[in-house]
């Protein structure tokens, strides 16, 4: 019995030191990862309608020392009135722009073109709309914002 509780006592002694080497791995710093999904409407034609979405998603990865890595991702789609219009939208990928003073940049562009239909090598009136978002090393990330490059052909709102 004797050679049993010394194994036993061996054992837990054993896992005690396991634990401990197991504790600070278990409360290390991890990555964080947080999207932000910016929502913008360009609208088209004479009127305030709304032609389709084009949704702006900002990814950023921190630690405990600060940011780490940032992504952005363009996508939309037409909606009806979009297609009926024959507004074609063509997407460059958001790229970084690094700032020097702790924080990042991201920009993407969407050539909003209207046509009569989307397949035709000659079109109409044109915009480029420009999303933008900055992101603080440590800080908080601001809102996203687009431009459109004519407001008067192709608005973009920024509520549903």
């Amino acid at each position: 019995m004797r050679v049993r509780k010394t194994t036993y006592a061996t054992a837990a002694m054993a896992a005690a030191v396991a634990c401990m080497t197991l504790a600070p791995a278990a409360h290390a710093d991890g990555n964080t990862v947080s999207t932000d999904v910016y929502k913008f409407y360009p609208g088209g034609g004479m009127y305030t309608n709304r032609t389709g979405e084009i949704d702006f998603t900002v990814t950023t990865t921190k630690n405990s020392g600060g940011l780490v890595d940032v992504r952005g991702t363009l996508s939309g789609h037409n909606n009806v009135q979009g297609n009926a219009l024959g507004i074609k939208m063509d997407f460059t990928q958001p790229y970084v722009v690094l700032g020097d003073s702790g924080r990042f940049e991201i920009r993407g562009q969407v050539v909003l073109q209207s046509c009569i239909a989307k397949k035709l090598p000659v079109c109409g009136p044109s915009a480029t709309v420009t999303f933008t978002s900055v992101v603080n090393f440590t800080g908080p990330q601001s809102p996203a914002t687009a431009r459109s490059s004519n407001t008067k052909v192709f608005p973009v709102y920024t509520t549903p």
